[in-house]
């Protein structure tokens, strides 16, 4: 990657089904169709596999996300980056690079034409039954503390087998172990007052060595996926550099089960290449805030946060547009 670049769209992982829901972002009619007709295909494709969004188009329940149908967490996050971006391209906003935070890596391969929709789904299908054995094993927190310190307290609690999963950004730390030893975890860090957050959508060890069998299964299941070439270049933080065409993406994918990622190195990588605008491409997970803590000179947006309504009266996706620092 050599061209300097302005707007990067980041796709979120599994984090929760929080924010504005996107049928209720978009104003322009044009644009809703766009968006409502990724969610009419994603639930198409993922009839095969028994699942679906359960009209979350219609009415976004406001319930856990572990209350709802097996699968439709993952396909409800998949479908709302993937319509966010193209009801975001629809008014000319186009990004210049897309970074996929682990899970977001399917979003964001499938908006940049390496994947087409009907393998993104199945890549999202297909996880969640890898996953369906592995339940109530792991889970993940985020420590509002850097990873230095972070690994410290692991240390000192003899957490062994709690890792540090993903680097978010200076004062974001994700870890992932088996509930047990979260459990310590977060009774020591509500102890020393450090913001802790659960990851609800996340039930097994995710970037975690102890996954590599996982992980393999998991790649096994995406054989039957196409890949053709990247429109638009995808940084991955968890390979730790760009895809290229020659990759084979259903390594890459599965490997994000068992791999760290550090999103704090990627955005220092796409801030000396020019980044200058992020814009957190699906239901607000911490990357938006990363992104500001991480590149301070940068604009960030956040389009489906539940504030952003406040900010923009019209339509928060014309704001992107209106308000974003890059070309």
């Amino acid at each position: 990657m050599t061209a300097t670049l302005g707007r990067v769209f980041l796709f979120p992982g599994q984090g929760s089904l929080v924010g504005t829901p996107l049928s209720q972002a978009i104003a322009r009619a044009d644009e809703l169709a766009v968006a409502r007709e990724i969610f009419r295909e994603v639930d198409y494709h993922a009839s095969e596999f028994g699942m679906s969004t359960a009209g979350w188009w219609d009415h976004a329940p406001l319930v856990p996300s572990r209350a709802l149908p097996e699968g439709t967490p993952q396909l409800v996050m998949f479908a709302t980056s993937v319509a966010l971006h193209d009801a975001l391209a629809a008014q000319q906003t186009q990004p210049d690079a897309l970074v996929g935070c682990s899970f977001g890596e399917i979003a964001a391969c499938v908006v940049a034409g390496a994947l087409s929709l009907a393998d993104g789904v199945r890549a999202v299908c297909e996880l969640v039954r890898a996953l369906r054995d592995y339940e109530g094993t792991g889970g993940m927190l985020l420590l509002h503390e850097s990873a230095d310190i972070t690994q410290r307290m692991l240390d000192t609690l003899g957490a062994s087998r709690v890792v540090v999963s993903c680097r978010n950004g200076p004062w974001q730390t994700l870890v992932s172990g088996p509930p047990d030893e979260l459990d310590t975890v977060l009774a020591a860090a509500e102890a020393l007052d450090v913001r802790v957050t659960q990851l609800p959508m996340v039930q097994c060890l995710s970037h975690h060595p102890e996954a590599v069998t996982t992980a393999a299964r998991y790649r096994e299941r995406l054989e039957p996926i196409k890949q053709s070439s990247f429109g638009t270049p995808v940084f991955s933080p968890c390979a730790g550099r760009w895809y290229g065409d020659e990759d084979d993406l259903r390594h890459y994918i599965a490997d994000n089960l068992c791999r760290p990622v550090n999103l704090t190195s990627a955005l220092h990588e796409l801030a000396l290449l020019g980044a200058s605008c992020f814009v957190e491409c699906g239901p607000p997970g911490g990357l938006a805030q990363a992104a500001a803590v991480t590149v301070p000179f940068a604009c960030v947006h956040s389009p489906l946060r539940a504030s952003a309504r406040r900010e923009i009266e019209s339509d928060i996706l014309t704001g992107v547009g209106q308000r974003s620092c890059g070309p």
